[in-house]
């Protein structure tokens, strides 16, 4: 099947939703013998245009896990769908002077800033994520929970966690990790959360991200 139809039919079941859901990843285990590129390119249907935007921005050797000073990382991992629609934006909406057909006629340094947008070096697994406190909003200055990162391009975000209600029993159902942009100010919608390749974690972000929000 064609791979954009693929992604038309992924954006009608999931684009609407900013709930957090299960990306289909391909494996069935959080573990995957391979880099974080391996694991990307098996699934070219969930990955294939991320992939496309990793090579243009030159970092392939990064996602392999061949960077003396990144022997591991943490990818909040955009969907194929939500970088299509991106390149779609600009193809249809841009200027003349922004208005581009496809990955490959971006500029490689904006691919970069935009793939960079979404690493934190290290590996940063959701058992590592501090809960937030409830008694403030996530953005609030006297937030004093969740656990902040600064990404590769400089960009903050604050990932969380909280626990669900269970049959009105509040604090003893599951636990759900979250994602908040401090430089965007606005939630990042998270899907699956710790899939595990060699060299760090994927946590894959919802079908409805807008790409480069973060």
């Amino acid at each position: 099947m064609n791979k954009v139809i693929v992604l038309l039919i992924a954006f009608a079941c999931f684009a609407c939703t900013t709930k957090q859901e299960v990306i289909d990843g391909g494996i069935s285990s959080p573990y995957y013998d391979g880099s974080i590129m391996d694991y990307l390119r098996s699934n070219e249907e969930q990955w294939g245009y991320t992939v496309e935007m990793i090579e243009r921005a030159g970092l392939v050797d990064l996602f392999e896990g061949q960077v003396d000073t990144v022997p591991e990382l943490t990818f909040f991992a955009p969907p194929s769908w939500s970088v299509f629609r991106y390149i779609m934006d600009l193809k249809y909406e841009g200027t003349s002077e922004e208005r581009y057909e496809s990955i490959q006629d971006l500029p490689v340094e904006m691919c970069r800033e935009l793939i960079l947008k979404h690493v934190v070096i290290g590996k940063y697994l959701k058992e590592d994520i501090a809960f937030r406190n409830m008694d403030y909003d996530i953005f609030a200055e006297e937030q004093d929970g969740g656990t902040h990162f600064t990404c590769m391009e400089g960009n903050e975000v604050i990932a969380y966690l909280e626990q669900n209600d269970y049959k009105g029993f509040p604090g003893v159902g599951a636990i759900e990790m979250y994602l908040y942009s401090v430089s965007v100010g606005q939630m990042v919608p998270l899907a699956t959360p710790d899939i595990q390749p060699r060299n760090g974690v994927v946590h894959a972000l919802n079908y409805g991200y807008d790409f480069g929000k973060i």
